[in-house]
């Protein structure tokens, strides 16, 4: 009698056992503690998860390709974007200053020749300090004179050729004197300098490759 007593008792204790063990383990799934572990394992397969493999999409460039051009780029073969304007294109002359540092050249406008040895005299006069007489100047040209010796299929570019070779133009004017704030004349200027920029920083990489 004693001993299925003790049976009894013993299955008892473990049933309460296995009671105590299965309510613990609902507790601790009730537990902040283990909710937050649960979220951050699932956050952290999903950071961990392989992306699937797609096929990179052929992107539509909205930029059309660019054809690349080995030949030198000359500016007497190319038309520059700004074009000069009307009153450039009859009142504008262009002289050659022979100063005690040089020559430099000079372009202003005017009504007529004349009126252009004035006012180149008189401004340079005033700029240099020097007597109307003391300033020298010489191959004053109009804005047509200077388009029908020049080569370049930019017309507007002529009044900045200086000497040629053959069909090749060996020289442009350098550091010019504006005496006018004419906008085209000044952005056609620009135009040009950068473009002869390019033109030897191209020249010295290909120098370079070389």
């Amino acid at each position: 009698m004693a001993h299925a007593d003790l049976a009894v008792l013993g299955g008892v204790g473990i049933l309460a056992l296995a009671c105590l063990t299965v309510c613990g383990v609902y507790l601790y799934w009730g537990s902040d503690a283990y909710r937050s572990r649960r979220r951050r394992r699932e956050f952290e397969a999903q950071i961990l998860r392989p992306l699937p493999s797609r096929s990179p999409k052929k992107q539509k460039s909205s930029t059309p390709a660019i054809p690349q051009n080995d030949e030198e780029f000359s500016g007497a073969n190319a038309t520059m974007g700004t074009q000069l304007s009307h009153r450039c294109k009859t009142s504008l002359f262009r002289a050659v200053f022979n100063a005690a540092h040089g020559e430099s050249i000079v372009f202003l406008i005017a009504d007529d020749r004349d009126d252009a040895r004035t006012r180149a005299t008189g401004a340079l006069a005033a700029i240099y300090g020097l007597t109307a007489h003391n300033v020298a100047l010489s191959n004053l040209a109009a804005f047509r004179e200077l388009v029908d010796i020049g080569i370049s299929e930019d017309e507007d570019m002529r009044i900045f050729e200086m000497a040629w070779k053959g069909t090749e133009i060996s020289a442009w004017v350098q550091h010019p004197l504006f005496l006018t704030d004419e906008p085209s004349l000044l952005g056609k200027w620009a135009e040009l300098y950068a473009d002869l920029a390019r033109e030897l920083a191209t020249s010295a990489i290909e120098k370079a490759r070389h």
